[in-house]
């Protein structure tokens, strides 16, 4: 089975699409890792608009922070198409636990990691040139939208899934994930 980010697009979305079980986490990765990329070009704008300065570090630095952010959300989202044969591989052998674990510890990261995206992004705000403006805007709203969907998806699992050593381990990062959220400020309209 080839990665489903190595697939083109279409094909990436009809195997999600046409799947007899639902690729959320996968999902909810690619939409993290698509909202990082448009941040980037929104940098990229920026720079080829000649800023210099204050303005060009920021772009810059945006770069540097949502490259690694990227390319993890994208191992994200192929790891997650074969999580569900790790998860029953490790139940099986009598260690369920940690095949639940397994199925929790994506979104959390997915979670995590677009709300850190979100966070860059926001702090490009002043920098941001005008060209690319609504586009940062676009990336900021996706990006927390895909960190509430990975806040979703593991809060399905703990739904799905209702043992003690779970929530003990999973309820306060959903509060704290949550709470990471409600702080982010994407714009509701853009003037």
């Amino acid at each position: 089975m080839s990665d489903v980010t190595d697939q083109k697009t279409s094909a990436m979305l009809d195997g999600i699409a046409l799947a007899s079980h639902c690729q959320a986490g996968a999902t909810v990765a690619l939409s993290a890792a698509l909202a990082a990329s448009l941040g980037q070009a929104t940098a990229n704008g920026s720079l080829d608009e000649g800023v210099t300065g204050a303005q060009a570090d920021a772009a810059h630095a945006l770069q540097s922070q949502l490259t690694p952010i990227r390319a993890r959300l994208q191992s994200l989202a192929n790891s997650d198409a074969v999580a569900i044969g790790e998860f029953a591989r490790l139940r099986n052998e009598g260690h369920a636990l940690e095949a639940y674990a397994v199925l929790c510890d994506g979104p959390q990261e997915m979670a995590e990691l677009a709300s850190q995206a979100a966070e860059y992004l926001q702090t490009y705000r002043p920098f941001v040139s005008e060209r690319t403006h609504d586009d940062l805007e676009f990336a900021i709203m996706l990006s927390a939208s895909a960190s509430r969907g990975g806040v979703m998806l593991l809060d399905s699992n703990m739904r799905i899934w209702p043992f003690p050593e779970l929530h003990a381990k999973y309820n306060h990062i959903i509060d704290a994930l949550l709470a990471r959220i409600d702080a982010l400020t994407p714009l509701k309209k853009i003037r």
